[in-house]
């Protein structure tokens, strides 16, 4: 028997990383949030995964900046 882990959408990341990028600006407060989702919750999922890390690449490559 297989056991199953549940993956849950988290809307508040989506619409976080949605406003992330429309705005290409994320609080630093929301990006410890996001950083900390995706290292300690094993129940994101995929999708939640993919649009933290897009928007961490946008950080890195300059196109969202962080502010206070």
């Amino acid at each position: 028997m297989l056991s199953v882990v549940p993956i849950n959408d988290h809307p508040q990341i989506q619409r976080l990383t949605r406003h992330a990028i429309e705005q290409n600006a994320l609080t630093r407060r929301d990006h410890l949030w996001l950083t900390s989702a995706i290292l300690g919750d094993p129940t994101l999922s995929p999708l939640d995964r993919t649009q933290i890390n897009h928007v961490l690449d946008l950080i890195r490559m300059g196109r969202v900046r962080l502010v206070n």
